[in-house]
């Protein structure tokens, strides 16, 4: 009996432990490239299903695709109307996974793992290591479901297992609250499908309870989904509360049927299942299937009101909408110099950002704000630099353009630099916030290098000479900016006890940091062209 439990305990283990690697290897795996070659063939409602079942056939990890897909989301690469057929084909797709349970994969699932282990011995680095190690992943999760399939079945003939589970026979709705229950506690319908086989094979349950406890789980990985994404905002919650609604409209059209069925005797999904096959273990794949695949076949003509609806209920974040690029496209990295020009455009973007972060630390701005522009500033500069690597690695140019390319590189480099010393700057002044020394020192601050983070924007979109060297001016090691900060820090650190004058000096080291980027910036920004 020990033996059997330890069993089971070790295959959900082996299971949720390979969901992990895979996603893990999978999130490196999803880059620009993937993301733009996926939104550009998701135009039509039959492509976007298409490309989500070949996510979920090649990942057989939905948390995996729908990370792929709020990525692609999250960059502007894709709309959610673009994402909405996606999600039905992971559906579709992904209930065909159940299949695998009724089949035996364990031999070729251990010559996956072998083979993988070898190969990531043999180059545990860059992007073969992280095929290789997701489809380690893929591996360890059907050897856990394997193993959890092989120990039901002992725990099933156990006699106290069986009474214990006898009076659930014929009790279709505790099926399909068990199948809920199931569902939400091991939070996989997949691993539920492996139970109720075993559980059917042996004869405790029959097709009835087992159809019902099969609706029940698929309902049970809703309702997590519905508590997991409860924090959720904009987009993010559009697709999960899709992905909810997907699987309640599932319950709420075949749970009736199945009344009907049963009580008026019109041959309706239990016919149906038993005229595709009489395998046991193929009838339980067939009504996972099914009720995955008619909510696709209702909603599909459906997709477009249905995402107006969410959008409605769940508009945009600000966040989001500041993060999309205004410039940068699918189509950026096609042409480098064109490229580089729309890069240089969102750079600009990123210095008025800059500006944003400062005005939301002023004191009558709510505590949020500076969150919100610098997590929007973070995903615009993660898309930036995702298109400069495409530019450096997917053209040969001339060794002007790779000089020009580099200078976008390092001024990149400077602008992540500036956001995280701005950060540094938030937390200083939040802590200097209890003293009135404290919030006239910062507030003065704030002030005079915003004003420089301004004059870097003029230079930026003006090219004039003047203003660059007024930058230069206010930037340099003597400058006005550098020597301002030094004479507001000792005319206030007299003043105040010992651990506050630490404050102080920490938040006037981190505005002459910024100033010396900032003017590193102005010395060497990159060619622009005007927006």
């Amino acid at each position: 009996m020990v033996s059997i439990l330890v069993s089971l305990l070790a295959g959900l283990g082996l299971f949720f432990a390979g969901l992990q690697i895979l996603t893990a290897h999978l999130k490196r795996l999803s880059g620009r490239r993937l993301r733009a070659l996926v939104a550009r063939y998701t135009r039509s409602p039959l492509m976007g299903v298409l490309w989500g079942g070949a996510f979920i056939a090649v990942t057989q990890s939905g948390a995996a695709t729908m990370f792929i897909i709020v990525s692609m989301l999250r960059s502007g690469m894709m709309s959610v109307a673009q994402a909405m057929p996606m999600i039905v084909g992971v559906n579709v797709v992904g209930a065909l996974i159940v299949l695998i349970l009724v089949v035996d994969v364990k031999l070729a699932v251990l010559c996956v793992i072998g083979l993988a282990g070898l190969l990531y011995k043999a180059d545990g680095r860059g992007t073969a290591a992280s095929v290789v190690g997701a489809l380690f992943g893929v591996a360890m999760l059907f050897f856990g479901l394997d193993l959890m399939n092989g120990s039901v079945a002992p725990l099933a003939g156990e006699p106290w297992f069986a009474d214990l589970l006898s009076w659930t026979r014929g009790s279709y709705l505790l099926g399909f609250l068990i199948g809920c229950a199931l569902s939400f506690v091991v939070q996989s319908s997949i691993a539920v499908m492996a139970v109720v086989l075993a559980f059917e094979l042996s004869g405790i349950f029959g097709l009835a309870e087992s159809v019902m406890i099969v609706y029940g789980a698929n309902a049970g990985s809703s309702l997590l989904t519905l508590l997991l994404s409860a924090n959720l905002r904009g987009q993010a919650r559009q697709i999960a509360m899709f992905q909810t609604f997907y699987n309640l409209a599932g319950a709420a059209l075949l749970v009736p049927l199945f009344y009907v069925e049963l009580w008026f005797e019109v041959p309706l999904m239990l016919a149906l299942i038993q005229a595709i096959t009489g395998d046991m273990g193929g009838q339980i794949a067939a009504a996972f299937i099914l009720f995955n695949l008619i909510p696709g076949a209702v909603l599909m003509p459906l997709l477009g009101p249905a995402t107006r609806l969410l959008q409605r209920i769940w508009p945009d974040t600000e966040v989001e909408i500041a993060s999309r690029p205004k410039y940068l496209h699918e189509h950026a990295a096609d042409d480098p110099e064109t490229g580089m020009d729309l890069v240089a455009l969102e750079q600009a973007r990123l210095v008025r950002y800059l500006s944003g972060m400062f005005d939301a630390l002023r004191d009558d701005r709510p505590p949020a704000a500076f969150g919100a522009i610098r997590e929007a500033f973070g995903i615009l500069a993660a898309t930036v630099r995702e298109t400069i690597d495409d530019l450096a690695s997917g053209h040969r140019m001339t060794d002007h353009s790779y000089e020009r390319l580099n200078a976008l590189l390092t001024f990149q480099h400077a602008l992540d630099s500036a956001a995280d010393t701005v950060s540094g700057i938030a937390a200083e002044r939040s802590a200097l916030a209890t003293t009135e020394v404290g919030q006239r020192f910062a507030a003065s601050v704030i002030e005079g290098l915003d004003s420089i983070v301004m004059m870097l924007g003029d230079v930026l979109r003006e090219h004039d000479a003047d203003d660059r060297d007024l930058l230069s001016a206010m930037t340099g090691d003597e400058g006005k900016g550098i020597k301002s900060v030094r004479a507001a820090y000792l005319a206030e650190e007299a003043a105040l006890a010992p651990d506050e004058r630490l404050r102080l000096l920490a938040l006037a080291n981190h505005a002459e940091r910024l100033i010396w980027l900032l003017g590193d910036m102005g010395r060497s920004e990159p060619a622009t062209v005007e927006p």
